[in-house]
């Protein structure tokens, strides 16, 4: 009798917690949406500053801030990114075999050029750009086959070539890139060869060492619109328009036994994870749309299916590239052709876009083509994500597990519960502070049992392994 009267004590008092928690709601921040004219008469980039509320887009003064050279005969969508730890944007300027990189101001959303900008490349077709999550390095891949890549090491003063720079891809085409969320590896493939070059990446010196077996085969001829999640699972569309899931093992990717799943697209470029790790999302190029897809197993039994009324017309021509908000309750897509940005509000409970408003065509210019974006998020509070995996000993991830985020100056008492794939997500966390995770699960042990650190930036990959008590 005892122990049911303190489970039900237990029970009321999280009840209570998690309802003072919603009670207390979420601040309405900016953050700020940036995009890339890419034009052979020299790019222009635009800005916005978002409201993380109502999603609603304001124009930045001072913007269009004109860059180098651009080339927008190229079909692509991953030509600018944001350092969001560091505050900075990049810019891959095609034409003139560079990029330039600019310093945010957060306050304004004001950008200005950084002492070592632009950064010489070299030859080349330059289709896509990364950055590491710690700010450095920044890589750049060429889009040939048995091309190359440059690495960068970054610092507030210099971009020095990383020691071996640049490293060969082997049969596989830099088209499409991408970390994985811990930064430990980069992956990029692209629109020729059915391959995907791995490397492990040595953050300080950005040093890349090809993984075992790279590059890896696809199963599809060019894979593009590449995802990564914290379960380091990469997502991936062949030019059949079939999803291609992997998993990874110290890098090494194995595609999951599904493959491939059918997506519904007509064509596909720019591809993103959702922050709560259960929608992969696709822009469908020239198909006007919008793919979403809910991920769900776990390891090699991972499937992805589209959400209810995907894929979701953008109202735009040439649906082209992808960010999200902060919270992860709005999608903005840089429609190419027609030079505008459509928004749409994410349900992140089920993935459905609904609300869409498009912009007047050629409010990003009248000529020229949206071949970048980036957003920087909540600049003015400085918050960022925590979030990681649950799961048990096999992979499989612990729905319904609780997890408690402690600040060590007891600002911060907040409690979320895992999604039924194991997954947790707190989409807004103050910067700066160290804060103390703890699972919580009736029955199950944690490894550890908890984790400490410094919170400077987004924090994805705080994992707990769970096993039964």
């Amino acid at each position: 009798m005892s122990d049911m009267l303190g489970a039900r004590v237990l029970y009321r008092g999280i009840l209570a917690l998690i309802l003072l928690i919603f009670a207390s709601g979420v601040p309405a921040h900016a953050g700020f949406l940036y995009l890339l004219n890419d034009d052979s008469t020299g790019n222009r980039i635009y800005g916005f500053r978002v409201n993380e509320a109502t999603g609603e887009l304001t124009a930045l003064s001072g913007f269009p801030v004109n860059a180098a050279v651009g080339g927008i005969n190229n079909i692509v969508s991953e030509r600018m990114t944001v350092d969001s730890l560091n505050g900075r944007l990049y810019v891959v300027n095609e034409g003139s075999d560079s990029v330039s990189v600019y310093s945010i101001d957060r306050g304004s959303g004001a950008i200005a050029a950084m002492p070592f900008s632009p950064i010489s490349l070299g030859t080349g077709v330059w289709n896509t750009i990364a950055v590491h999550p710690s700010g450095s390095p920044m890589i750049v891949a060429n889009n040939s086959l048995n091309g190359v890549v440059q690495s960068f090491v970054i610092t507030p003063s210099t971009a020095t070539p990383a020691a071996g720079s640049p490293f060969g891809v082997g049969s596989a085409a830099g088209f499409s890139s991408h970390f994985s969320v811990n930064g430990n590896y980069y992956y990029v493939g692209g629109n020729q060869g059915a391959n995907i070059a791995g490397f492990s990446v040595d953050a300080g010196s950005g040093v890349l060492t090809t993984l075992a077996g790279s590059p890896f085969a696809s199963g599809g001829t060019a894979s593009l619109a590449y995802g990564t999640d914290a379960a380091e699972r990469l997502f991936a569309v062949d030019n059949t328009f079939f999803i291609r899931v992997f998993t990874s093992t110290s890098g090494v990717l194995s595609p999951v036994t599904g493959n491939p799943f059918t997506s519904g697209l007509t064509q596909r470029r720019f591809g993103l994870v959702h922050h709560n790790q259960n929608f992969y999302i696709v822009a469908g190029n020239t198909g006007n749309n919008v793919g979403v897809f809910q991920i769900s197993g776990s390891g090699s039994a991972t499937t992805v299916v589209p959400v209810a009324g995907s894929p979701f017309a953008t109202g735009g021509t040439t649906a082209n590239a992808l960010a999200l908000n902060q919270a992860g309750t709005f999608l903005f897509v840089g429609n190419r052709i027609s030079r505008n940005v459509t928004k749409f509000t994410l349900d992140p409970a089920t993935g459905i876009l609904s609300g869409q408003t498009v912009q007047a065509s050629n409010t990003l210019g009248t000529v020229g083509a949206i071949n970048g974006i980036g957003y920087l998020p909540d600049p003015m509070a400085s918050n960022a994500r925590i979030g990681g995996l649950i799961a048990d000993a096999n992979g499989g991830g612990l729905g319904r597990v609780f997890v408690q985020l402690t600040s060590m100056d007891g600002m911060t008492n907040d409690l979320v519960i895992t999604n039924p794939f194991g997954f947790y997500n707190f989409p807004s966390v103050a910067t700066g502070t160290t804060y103390t995770l703890i699972p919580v699960g009736k029955g199950y042990s944690f490894t550890p049992p908890s984790i400490t650190f410094n919170h400077i930036g987004d924090a994805t990959s705080q994992n707990f392994t769970g096993e039964e008590n």
